[in-house]
């Protein structure tokens, strides 16, 4: 069974405010708001380890082998592992980055999608860097999403043949997705 955001009730004026109150209320909401681990606001950052060879003009989903942390086990670093996948329903800030290996030929872009439609305005495009440095992209977006609904980054590079994703460094590919509101 998902989580869910903790509702807030109306109390009367004439009722006390018990322990059991206090729980229910004020504390379930600060567990939510600045708890750890999955007692807290649903949260995600992966990133690739492993390079993934891009094939020429094709939206490809990235691979995110590592996991920073994933306070819902939404991401499988197994199994569709590209895929984080919405387990609390509400609005979600998403970024991404898709990193390319060295090559000066054409562009290098990225997006990010929700159960595989890209998501308005989340495309970024860059021409490619030098033979001799990498490049990467980056795209920030929000979305709402219903549970089970799935988010990932795409990346896309036009050099002519086969290009690898950077990865393992600081210009690995990635993905953070945090709840904001429900």
């Amino acid at each position: 069974m998902p989580r869910v955001v903790p509702v807030p009730v109306t109390e009367s004026p004439s009722n006390y405010l018990t322990g059991a109150l206090w729980n229910a209320q004020v504390k379930a909401t600060m567990d939510w708001l600045l708890g750890s681990s999955s007692n807290g606001v649903p949260r995600f950052r992966g990133y690739q380890g492993s390079a993934q060879s891009l094939a020429d003009n094709t939206w490809t989903s990235l691979t995110l082998d590592t996991e920073a942390y994933d306070s819902d086990n939404g991401h499988s670093t197994s199994t569709n592992t590209s895929r984080y996948t919405v387990q609390v329903a509400g609005t979600y800030v998403i970024s991404g980055s898709a990193s390319f290996a060295a090559n000066a030929t054409g562009n290098r872009a990225g997006r990010i999608t929700v159960n595989g439609t890209a998501i308005p305005g989340s495309f970024v495009k860059t021409l490619a860097a030098t033979a001799s440095h990498s490049s990467a992209v980056q795209c920030v977006t929000q979305a709402v999403c219903s549970v089970g609904d799935y988010i990932e980054v795409q990346g896309l590079q036009t050099s002519g043949g086969a290009l690898n994703t950077s990865a393992g460094t600081d210009v690995a590919c990635s993905m953070g997705v945090w709840w904001i509101a429900g």
